[in-house]
């Protein structure tokens, strides 16, 4: 599976959106699981939520988390779906604490998901 493809997963019907856009293979597949989950009332991509975090270097920069997710519940949640092997690197860790406490602040949850 080329986990790097990209493209257009048109007509969802949970979306706002005609149309998301997906940077990955895993993406496109967590679109079809959303699609699906009987629980999720709403899903988008195109969020504009940009959470800031401090890199290795001391550097200011900003995430931009994959999903953000709202259940029939009215619990919203913020997941970022990653390849496996990437998901203890030093980078993705400061990305997830920065993203838990922004999530906290708010009253909304974080989730990594690996499909």
């Amino acid at each position: 599976m080329a986990i790097s493809k990209r493209g257009l997963y048109e007509a969802p019907r949970k979306s706002p959106y005609s149309f998301e856009r997906y940077d990955s293979e895993l993406e496109r597949m967590f679109m079809v699981k959303l699609e699906r989950d009987a629980e999720v009332v709403k899903w988008q991509k195109r969020h504009g939520i940009s959470i800031p975090w401090i890199d290795g270097q001391g550097r200011k920069c900003n995430y931009r988390p994959d999903f953000l997710v709202e259940y029939n519940d009215g619990r919203k949640e913020i997941i970022e779906v990653k390849n496996p092997a990437l998901m203890d690197s030093v980078a993705i860790n400061r990305k997830r604490k920065a993203a838990e406490e922004w999530c906290r602040r708010r009253g909304m949850a974080y989730k990594m998901a690996t499909i």
